[in-house]
């Protein structure tokens, strides 16, 4: 089954999960089949990357944005989640271009993003590498905790990032496991897979 094919089914037929039941997010989906408990496959619509996406999310369609040509692609992509809990929401940035190739200026746009200036962990495999840092700090109010976890996943092969950050905020009654929470975004990050 391809994403055509899904966002063309009648929403009673898939899965009865958010990223299925919003009509613009379900166009991402590539499989009814979830990869693993919580998460399904997503494409981008560049169709140049694939990566875990949440059940539990819908991604902006006023916000998105795409293009491509035979030069480059770019694609903006802002998803997010309002839980009992806590309230995430997800800055995703694709590139492939001279630009996706370059870490310090992708650090650099993602300190405009979320205003990040220190260190990244790297962590590298055998197809892409992850510059990764995080950050928390109380919100204005001072009822407030956010934290941030940042990733630019960069293909080892070719000029191709994704720049990925994953804001959470709560109040300080939650209790949140921000370990948990932590070890998701990871596992999201690592899950990114490009098209060469």
């Amino acid at each position: 089954m391809n994403e055509k094919d899904i966002s063309e089914m009648d929403p009673k037929d898939l899965p009865d999960v958010t990223a299925f039941q919003d009509e613009f997010t379900r166009e991402f989906m590539v499989s009814t089949e979830p990869v693993k408990e919580g998460y399904y496959l997503m494409q981008s619509k560049t169709e140049e990357y694939t990566m875990l996406y949440p059940d539990d999310a819908i991604i902006n369609d006023l916000e998105y944005d795409v293009s491509t040509s035979n030069t480059g692609a770019y694609e903006g992509i802002k998803y997010g989640e309002d839980s009992k809990y806590y309230q995430y929401f997800v800055r995703m940035i694709y590139n492939r271009s001279e630009r996706g190739g370059d870490i310090d200026r992708l650090k650099n746009i993602m300190k405009g993003h979320t205003h990040y200036d220190g260190e990244y962990e790297v962590m590298e495999y055998e197809d892409k590498t992850i510059h990764y840092g995080t950050t928390e700090y109380v919100t204005r109010s001072g009822n407030t905790i956010a934290c941030i976890y940042i990733g630019i996943i960069q293909s080892n092969n070719s000029d191709q990032a994704v720049s990925y950050n994953y804001n959470v905020t709560t109040d300080y009654e939650n209790h949140l496991d921000l370990d948990e929470i932590e070890e998701e975004v990871l596992a999201i990050m690592k899950s990114v897979e490009f098209k060469q």
